[in-house]
């Protein structure tokens, strides 16, 4: 399993604790097509950047490893997550934001899990559930191209 997948998963784990927060609290005004477009895709920009610097010369070769990593992660994942759940997308992109979301919330639940994986030490479970969350990946991937949200295809 490579640092990279291990990196996307946790990423999209960070994603699915927004899917968690989306809709708390008072309704705010939905942003334009653009305006969501634009704030989606810089915080996609700013963790993929942040997750790039946490993994650089970072091996993710062991359990023990990968799991560091993804703790490491989840701390600036979290910052994301209050950013984009604060986002009220338009009536025309709510059907595809929320498909994102329930993907996220897919994706934090698989994220969980591989944590608990790699502390067990579980190679195989971990393999099979990382198979399984790159379907989600991909799905979330093409509702983020086909939404606009460019840096998010790269993240999701």
């Amino acid at each position: 399993m490579g640092k990279g997948r291990v990196i996307m998963l946790a990423f999209g784990g960070a994603l699915a604790a927004m899917a968690l927060t989306v809709g708390c609290g008072s309704s705010p005004k939905p942003l334009t097509r653009a305006q969501l477009t634009d704030r989606a895709n810089a915080i996609c920009r700013s963790v993929k950047a942040k997750l790039e610097a946490a993994s650089k010369g970072q091996s993710a070769s062991t359990p023990q490893q990968i799991e560091r990593l993804t703790t490491k992660v989840s701390g600036f994942e979290q910052s994301a997550l209050a950013q984009l759940s604060e986002l009220v997308p338009p009536a025309t992109l709510e059907a595809e934001w929320k498909r994102f979301v329930v993907g996220a919330q897919a994706l934090a639940e698989d994220t969980a899990q591989l944590g608990e994986y790699m502390a067990a030490n579980n190679k195989a479970a971990a393999k099979k559930l990382i198979a399984s969350a790159e379907s989600t990946q991909r799905q979330m991937a093409a509702v983020a191209k086909r939404s606009g949200f460019k840096d998010c295809e790269q993240v999701a």
